[in-house]
């Protein structure tokens, strides 16, 4: 039997497009909402189709992607004991594979996957290509099963596998990753040009789930293991240039019983307590010399007193290379330090060690929860120091320092940036250039005032003409069939099946909507590219229709996303995104109310803007971008306010500054 499918708070936040506080707002405010049919007090579960018919009453957007669809079918069917399980199978099917017999059975208790789920198993691969039908499906899953596998965030990893890169530029041929969960480490390796791929996960679904993921991106030789690495590693005799490795997280009891003569522990036997100084001695043992391991750990492994005297080894040796403190503003990458180390070379003496403390100059920004770290600014400044500190030279910035290795040997042996680098912070705050940025923030402020543009309330109509004309809308159909619009959809990367193809930035529907800009590429033909005056629509949803932006000229748009080109003379691009993505939803108020709820592509027929002179367009396009560079400069202004008032807090609170206060003389 079949169950209903259920949603948690959080995924009715996602279907509405709104904050997961709207969602308790309504529960307090309407005595109708949807009563809970399980789950727990702190996440109850919901009945979906009683969800969908809640909003749609109420006049509220329903956003369910085909993918949607397949999700709730796939957790109806889960094993509550193997979550994996369902996942692994469903990859085996956009594979076009036949289930292994270790997922027979096990998959809502038969051989094969009900026909109807794999129709539309079917459909969605179709529709969005095997690999990004897989990374929906997985997204939904990882959301569902978040303490089931560590997962590392894709701006995380991409920085990672981009401290692992060889100083020669060169790609690594083969990675590792020991504890490689679902296989994103591993992923964005292969991005990065890796060419062989090795992992182990203790979770044979899991591992099932990595491998598959690893061959529907074409990856061309992937070797994924099931097993616990430190107990049974099945890579002993491989070595390899790099190694990137998220260990789990909380093990009590890692294997140390087991493992007290084992040969990786070079530079001691890690406590009980510190399995993350095993699994770092662990990546060491599996690389040749030249190579590179990048971890990501608990900030605690750096302080614990049970680990001094591993890390004060691996310092006096030279193995322990630089140590990054991610900004923790975002409540997915909540206090991460990145270790990187290399294996202990004889003939050298050790150097430097490279501090960096992101968190210090990088601030969150609450107005955006889940995209407020700046990653692409860290990308860049974080891994730009790592390279030049490789070629000698020292850094040149407040969040980041070169200490001696002699200077960290002392009784605590503490390996925390924030320790080393805010030494030298203090002496490079200076109270005149504070008051400088405070005056420049105000300034910043004032310059608000006038950038939102003036309006009035139209002309009065003198005709009964005349307010038809004003009321007159056409649709993106229309528009399609005379010229003025042309409209294509993106599709999956693809590899490099020709030669003649070009390797060009990729668009994704998540770049889209978080505007982080491409991330990933693909291999085309000189087609469609977006340039600039296209309009982009995500996922379908005419409310998120907007210009594109500078970042995404020449790229290829990926899958869900939908490209508006205008003809200029006719249709101005602004006013068309702004008709499009308006609250007063001009083109959704003539759609009829149950087509939002299952859209899969844009519905251009029932899409209206409304009829305006091309001048009359031109003007209300120039005070729609008005209002953008309003919006920008308010988040810009927000986060140098929030920048000013930090470095205040350090100088006071470092005894740096004094505060003048007459409010009590």
């Amino acid at each position: 039997m079949v169950r209903e499918s259920t949603v948690t708070a959080a995924e009715i936040a996602r279907i509405a497009d709104v904050g997961p506080a709207a969602v308790s707002n309504w529960r307090r405010r309407y005595p109708e909402f949807p009563t809970p049919v399980g789950g727990t007090a702190g996440s109850p579960q919901f009945l979906l189709s009683e969800v969908v018919n809640w909003l749609e009453e109420h006049g509220r957007s329903v956003r369910i992607t085909p993918a949607d669809g397949v999700w709730r079918a796939m957790e109806a069917m889960r094993d509550p004991g193997r979550p994996g399980a369902i996942l692994a199978a469903v990859g085996f099917r956009l594979l076009g594979e036949e289930l292994p017999h270790r997922l027979a059975g096990v998959v809502g208790g038969s051989a094969v996957l009900p026909s109807a789920l794999g129709a539309d198993i079917d459909d969605l691969g179709a529709r969005y290509g095997a690999a990004e039908a897989f990374e929906a499906l997985l997204h939904r899953w990882t959301e569902a099963h978040a303490r089931h596998a560590e997962v590392t965030v894709p701006p995380v990893a991409q920085l990672m596998c981009a401290l692992l890169a060889p100083a020669d530029g060169e790609a690594l041929a083969t990675v590792l990753d020991p504890a490689c969960g679902t296989g994103g480490l591993l992923l964005r390796a292969a991005e990065r040009g890796a060419t062989s791929l090795l992992g182990q996960d203790i979770d044979p679904d899991l591992a099932e789930v990595a491998s598959i993921r690893l061959r529907l991106h074409g990856c061309p030789n992937v070797t994924v293991e099931p097993g616990d690495s430190l107990l049974r590693d099945t890579h002993s005799t491989t070595r390899v240039r790099g190694v990137v490795c998220n260990p789990p997280s909380g093990q009590q009891d890692w294997g140390r019983a087991e493992l007290a003569y084992d040969t990786r522990w070079t530079y001691g036997l890690p406590p009980k307590g510190e399995p993350e100084l095993a699994w770092l001695q662990h990546a060491l043992a599996h690389l040749d010399p030249g190579g590179c391991a990048v971890l990501a750990m608990s900030p605690s492994v750096a302080t614990r007193p049970s680990g001094r005297r591993i890390r004060a080894e691996l310092v006096r040796r030279g193995v322990l290379r630089a140590v990054v403190a991610l900004p923790s503003g975002s409540p997915r990458t909540p206090g991460i330090h990145l270790w990187v180390a290399e294996p202990a070379q004889e003939s050298v003496q050790p150097g430097n060690i490279l501090f960096v403390d992101a968190e210090s100059l990088f601030v969150s920004n609450p107005e955006q929860p889940g995209s407020a770290v700046k990653w692409d600014a860290v990308h860049a400044e974080v891994t730009s120091l790592w390279h030049r500190f490789r070629a000698g030279e020292e850094p040149d910035t407040d969040f980041a320092s070169s200490v001696p290795v002699t200077g960290l040997l002392g009784n605590d042996v503490d390996v925390t940036p924030a320790r080393h680098v805010r030494i030298f912070l203090g002496t490079a705050i200076d109270p005149g250039s504070l008051a400088e940025e405070r005056v420049e923030w105000l300034r910043s402020l004032n310059g608000l005032l006038d950038a939102l543009p003036a309006v009035r309330e139209p002309a009065a109509s003198q005709t009964g003409a005349a307010e038809a004309d004003a009321s007159a809308v056409v649709s993106l159909d229309d528009l399609i069939r005379s010229g003025a619009l042309r409209q294509w959809r993106g599709s999956a990367a693809r590899g490099p099946t020709d030669k003649d193809l070009a390797r060009v930035p990729l668009l994704s529907l998540d770049d889209g909507l978080s505007r982080a800009g491409p991330s990933g590429h693909t291999y085309v033909a000189e087609t469609e590219r977006i340039r600039e005056a296209d309009v982009l629509v995500f996922a379908a949803a005419p409310e998120s229709a907007r210009p594109a932006e500078r970042r995404e000229y020449g790229a290829a748009a990926g899958q869900g996303v939908t490209v508006l080109r205008p003809e200029r003379a006719f249709l101005d691009p602004w006013f068309l995104a702004g008709a499009m993505s308006a609250d007063t939803g001009i083109g959704r108020s003539l759609t009829s109310t149950g087509s939002t709820s299952r859209r899969t592509r844009l519905d251009t027929g029932r899409i209206f803007v409304p009829v305006r002179s091309p001048e009359e367009q031109r003007a209300i396009g120039r005070a729609l971008q008005d209002i953008a560079r309003f919006q920008e400069s308010l988040t810009v202004a927000v986060d140098q306010g929030r920048h000013v008032a930090r470095q205040l807090a350090h100088a006071l609170a470092a005894g740096l500054v004094d505060p003048i206060d007459d409010r009590w003389r």
